[in-house]
């Protein structure tokens, strides 16, 4: 790597302050663009990164309605929410993106607990049968 001359490295600095991309800047200096590249890294210094990836189909005010509709209890889960905020949103979200909100905040889906569909006649006879243990032990 050669050192590159105080005038070029000025020329450089300014053409970045004006706007110039590092490919314009390097096709109009004649420089290479590793040259370029850490040239803009001295004069931007700790730029912020951009996260990238896909843009949110939910905006934070309609995560911030999904989340106000379901802990006050006007909806019970991802499946109403999803229908409620498609009624309000022209592009339609799947239950999945409304889980994947909940799950963000801190909400999240639990299983109910199954019980077993007992007649009355057998509810009885277990009753009974639990007392009489509780009973034969005390």
């Amino acid at each position: 790597m050669r050192p590159i001359s105080a005038v070029q490295h000025s020329s450089v600095v300014s053409l970045l302050n004006e706007g110039y991309s590092q490919c314009q800047i390097q096709a109009k200096t004649g420089l290479g663009k590793g040259t370029v590249g850490r040239i803009s890294k001295e004069v931007e210094g700790d730029k912020e990164n951009h996260a990238g990836g896909r843009p949110s189909k939910l905006s934070a005010c309609n995560k911030k309605t999904i989340i106000c509709q379901i802990t006050t209890g006007k909806l019970d889960n991802a499946v109403q929410a999803t229908k409620f905020i498609n009624s309000i949103i022209p592009d339609p979200v799947s239950a999945q993106t409304v889980r994947r909100t909940l799950k963000e905040v801190g909400l999240h889906s639990a299983t109910k607990k199954k019980v077993p569909m007992l007649k009355a006649s057998y509810c009885g006879v277990a009753q009974s049968s639990v007392m009489s243990q509780t009973c034969d032990v005390m």
